[in-house]
């Protein structure tokens, strides 16, 4: 026996070898486990485990050894088998995460179709000469003789054809759709991590939900990172194969005319056509794969059925269908064969009127639909009532429009302004519900909270809404000399309406103007933020809690409830929002209340006491876009007599001069847009803010210990008891 005869049952007897041992491990396993149940359970999963494992060492063991052609065309099958199911898979899949061990998978086939070049490679090579055609196998045979039917020329061109398609067209495409991806996807994670972090502190997502968001998007990444450098091996895979036909066709002349003494014709045709038919084989699997890689690459990250959005999507619209019927009748009628062009023509023709019928009967399964759900609306009143929104904004007839656009109307808008009071208080704004009320005036909106009216304007038509800058202190002074009462909105942050000329001359001089749902979405915004406290109910407490739990579980296990209440947190934080400042961060704020709630304190006692914790927040929400501190002080005898007016038997003469003069004060910082506060003794801070909210006086209130030692204070006035002020000036820190 030859070597090469000898080489081959050597070979043969290692795979019996392992196979044997391999089977008789199973059988113990079989044997411990007591049940066949068990044993397909046990033998099915260590079958899996040991797939890619035994697959490397095969490929390995094909490399080192001559395989058998018997071998190599199961090997040959499988290869053509698993690509079908790689491009079956790739189109089944509704996102490629369900596809996501694709690179490991793309790096294996490529690995098994060059170990199988190598094994036919050998076989053409050295059993050629005595074979004859079938020394590769008959895969290779067939592959030789139907593929390329039976004609070198035609194989030659076959291949040639298969070659520039998978390297020109679909791996290229490939590699650079890889790219592409992996860019995009790695450049866009950390926008979408803070949308997500977004979400959760608007309330829109769970944590758990959050938590599976950032595991898709940390699975996207790693999915393209890992296709954009498998992309390369199929890239180089197609040229390899080009550089294999050309080595096995220039070593099969070789061998067969000098080794083997054949004629060169002869020797030519005959491992011309064997090394065609091997490229063929490998060709071809390959190329199923390209597609199924550039399939999966070209998905989105949507979940969608593709065969069925395809057809969705191209048929959605019959009318297309019966211009392109109507064109290839048309090409019909030329120069071009008419019975093809005549079937598809009548083909489209039919497929038009099928999926025409099926719309409509969709639109009137849909508007069935749409009349059951509102007449169950109807008949259950109760549950709509008790379903409805705390926020509910009202507009009037010729204002619908607005809220009829979802993307880029009021809905929009105010759904910014709910994110971006999360994001500042800490508080989750509920959905605000829209209606439309043909009672309301023209140009008339109203907002409630909880069916309690919070605020009841009218924009007028064509008018723009003005927010003058701290600096534009020329619109500022024109208005003071109009003192146009009419046209004013929120006057405490002098907000007024305006010609599409003025407002031109704000934004130039750096202020703002609103139109429209923006219009809207301000004012909504500004008379939130007044009656923010309320949003905070007892529900939305114990969520934050919870929520709170998974991050801080031992600030909140040992706080609520054994310390204190989930009511008197809520309680506690209202009194913070009820003065604009935020309820965040929450875990300082729960430690901090759990500190002083053993003192015994009510929850107004303890929000004073809270301040102390977030005494840097209150200033540098004091300050203004140049960093002062405008304050107006209150002496302590001038807070006594305005806090013993309250409840104590005092002169309300006496108030009202107090009161008067305070607001005379205020009022040429509200005329210039100037951020400022009142600041009095710290034992008097919260009575004394009490009495200015229930005056309708809505500046802040600070103790003069939070001011102690802060830097860019300036005392705008100084009120006294007898009831004069003194102007004031900038202090040192």
């Amino acid at each position: 026996m030859d070597v090469l005869g000898h080489a081959t049952l050597s070979s043969q007897f290692a795979l019996f070898y392992h196979t044997r041992r391999l089977s008789r491990r199973l059988v113990l396993m079989a044997r411990s486990s007591g049940t066949p149940t068990a044993f397909s359970r046990i033998a099915a999963g260590h079958v899996a485990d040991l797939a890619i494992p035994v697959v490397m060492l095969l490929a390995v063991l094909v490399v080192l050894a001559p395989v058998p052609a018997s071998v190599v065309d199961l090997l040959l099958s499988a290869n053509l088998t698993v690509a079908v199911l790689a491009l079956l898979g790739s189109l089944a899949a509704r996102t490629p995460l369900e596809m996501a061990v694709f690179p490991s998978f793309l790096l294996t086939a490529t690995l098994v179709r060059l170990v199988l070049n190598i094994a036919t490679t050998r076989l053409i090579l050295s059993q050629a000469g005595t074979v004859g055609s079938g020394a590769a196998g008959d895969v290779v045979q067939a592959f030789s003789s139907f593929v390329a039917a039976d004609n070198l020329v035609v194989g030659i061109v076959v291949f040639s054809i298969i070659a520039v398609i998978q390297f020109v067209v679909l791996t290229a495409g490939a590699t650079r759709t890889s790219e592409v991806a992996a860019r995009f996807t790695l450049d866009a994670l950390p926008g979408r991590q803070a949308a997500i972090d977004a979400e959760v502190s608007s309330g829109g997502l769970s944590r758990n939900d959050a938590r599976k968001l950032r595991s898709e998007l940390q699975q996207q990444a790693e999915f393209y990172a890992s296709m954009d450098g498998a992309s390369r091996f199929v890239r180089g895979e197609a040229v390899a194969s080009v550089v294999i036909v050309l080595v096995n066709l220039v070593g099969g002349f070789a061998i067969g005319v000098g080794q083997l003494g054949l004629p060169a014709t002869e020797a030519a045709g005959l491992y011309t056509r064997l090394t065609i038919g091997d490229g063929l084989a490998s060709a071809v699997p390959s190329l199923l794969v390209s597609v199924a890689t550039g399939l999966l690459l070209s998905r989105s990250t949507m979940r969608q059925n593709l065969p069925r959005e395809l057809g969705r999507q191209l048929f959605a619209r019959p009318a297309l269908l019966v211009v392109t019927a109507v064109f290839l009748g048309l090409l019909a009628l030329s120069d071009l064969p008419t019975v093809p062009l005549a079937i598809m023509a009548v083909g489209t023709a039919i497929a038009a009127w099928l999926f025409r019928s099926t719309a409509l009967k969709s639109i009137s399964r849909q508007s069935s639909n749409r009349g059951g759900k509102s007449a169950q609306k109807v008949a259950s009143p109760m549950d709509t009532i008790l379903s409805q929104s705390r926020l509910v904004v009202r507009v009037g007839n010729d204002l619908v429009s607005l809220i009829a656009e979802e993307r880029s109307g009021l809905p929009a808008a105010v759904e910014g302004v709910r994110k971006r009071i999360a994001e500042d208080l800490g508080v989750i704004v509920p959905a605000v519900l829209f209606r439309d009320d043909a009672t309301l005036d023209k140009g008339q909106w109203v907002m409630e909270l909880d069916s309690d009216p919070i605020d009841d304007s009218v924009m007028p038509s064509g008018r723009w809404l003005l927010v003058p800058s701290s600096d534009d202190e020329v619109t500022r002074r024109r208005w003071r000399e109009k003192r146009v009462a009419a046209d004013a909105v929120l006057p405490a942050r002098c907000v007024r309406w305006g010609s599409p000329a003025e407002a031109e001359e704000v934004t130039g001089r750096g202020g703002r103007a609103f139109i429209g749902a923006d219009a809207i979405a301000y004012m909504f915004e500004q008379n939130l933020r007044r009656c923010v406290d309320r949003l905070l109910s007892r529900d939305q407490m114990a969520r934050m809690l919870e929520s709170l739990r998974s991050t801080e579980p031992a600030t909140v296990e040992q706080t609520v409830p054994d310390v204190v209440s989930v009511a008197t947190v809520q309680r506690t934080l209202q009194c913070l929002l009820r003065e604009g400042l935020p309820i965040k961060p929450l875990a300082v704020l729960l430690e901090a209340i759990a500190d002083h709630a053993s003192e015994g304190c009510l929850p107004e006692q303890l929000a004073e006491k809270l301040r102390s914790h977030i005494d840097r927040t209150i200033v540098r929400r004091l300050r203004d876009n140049e960093g002062r501190l405008t304050i107006i002080e209150v002496t302590p005898r001038a807070a006594e007599l305005l806090i013993a007016s309250e409840s104590e038997v005092a002169s309300r003469l006496e108030q009202k001069r107090l009161l008067a003069e305070l607001q005379r004060a205020l009022r040429p910082l509200q005329d210039r847009g100037r951020r400022c506060a009142i600041s009095v003794a710290q034992k008097d801070r919260g009575a004394f803010a009490r009495h200015m909210r229930a005056a309708g006086i809505m500046t802040a209130v600070v103790a003069d210990s939070e001011l102690q030692g802060q830097p860019g204070l300036e005392i705008f006035t100084t009120i006294n008891a007898s009831g004069s002020s003194i102007p004031g000036g900038s202090r040192a820190a």
